[in-house]
């Protein structure tokens, strides 16, 4: 006997709530972890004046930007690419939100989850994008 609509549908939902529940948590601690950096730690590439490599006697090694060649056009690359990712960001949410809309108002609610969607990667994208340089700061540590 094959019983009507199964445990399968709640299974699904489940672990939908599931999914967004994690996904929440961990927006959370990387808000939490990125909030307790300092940026002005971060935005510092040269390491402090005592901390120099301890391997092989006589040479000391101190990494960072000072005096490498093509630094500005990387820089200007780096700025670039990180506006060209938030002017995609701000499309995914823009087109994300209209997809949304006219699901909903449609009655289509395929279009509307992945507008959803489209409106969360976008807004989650603009944010990484941004917390990057502390992030990258707060793990070189």
């Amino acid at each position: 006997m094959v019983l009507q609509g199964g445990w399968r549908p709640r299974v699904r939902a489940w672990s939908r709530r599931a999914r967004r529940l994690l996904s929440m948590a961990g927006a959370a601690l990387l808000l939490a972890v990125c909030g307790s950096s300092s940026p002005a730690g971060a935005a510092t590439s040269a390491p402090s004046p005592g901390a120099t490599g301890e391997g092989v006697p006589g040479i000391d090694v101190r990494p960072g930007w000072q005096g490498m060649p093509g630094q500005d056009k990387i820089q200007t690359f780096l700025d670039v690419a990180s506006q060209l990712g938030l002017a995609c960001c701000i499309g995914s949410v823009v087109i994300g939100g209209a997809a949304l809309g006219v699901g909903r108002a449609t009655g289509a609610g395929q279009a509307s989850g992945r507008g959803l969607g489209m409106v969360l990667g976008g807004g989650g994208g603009a944010v990484l994008i941004l917390l990057a340089p502390s992030l990258i700061g707060w793990m070189s540590r």
